[in-house]
């Protein structure tokens, strides 16, 4: 199913959508790919997906991803994971671990 995030009623489906996953204790998210739907995003594009997909989750079941090289047609590697880290500017250092390399470690045992 198609969710046009940018219509009131698509970004509810996709939230909504996003909460009834997280409400299954074994699913993780990973925090990833918005580009290919924002080909001009800037951090304040990103800024209430990439908290939208977080919060249902919360730091234990997200962590944050690249999709590249597709990513790559919209933007650097660095741009993006910069843009991550300014979105979550405000939490704390073991929120961030997380979000950031513990999840990755944990969930794909690496």
């Amino acid at each position: 199913m198609f969710v046009d995030r940018n219509e009131p009623d698509g970004y509810r489906a996709w939230r909504d959508g996003m909460r009834a996953l997280a409400a299954c204790p074994n699913v993780a998210v990973t925090v990833s790919g918005f580009a290919m739907f924002d080909h001009e995003w800037t951090v304040e594009s990103l800024r209430p997906y990439v908290l939208e997909t977080i919060d249902p989750f919360g730091c234990e079941r997200a962590m944050f991803a690249s999709n590249f090289p597709v990513d790559g047609l919209f933007g650097t590697y660095i741009a993006l994971w910069n843009a991550y880290a300014r979105i979550v500017g405000d939490a704390s250092a073991s929120e961030k671990e997380v979000l950031f390399m513990r999840n990755a470690e944990r969930i794909y045992r690496i």
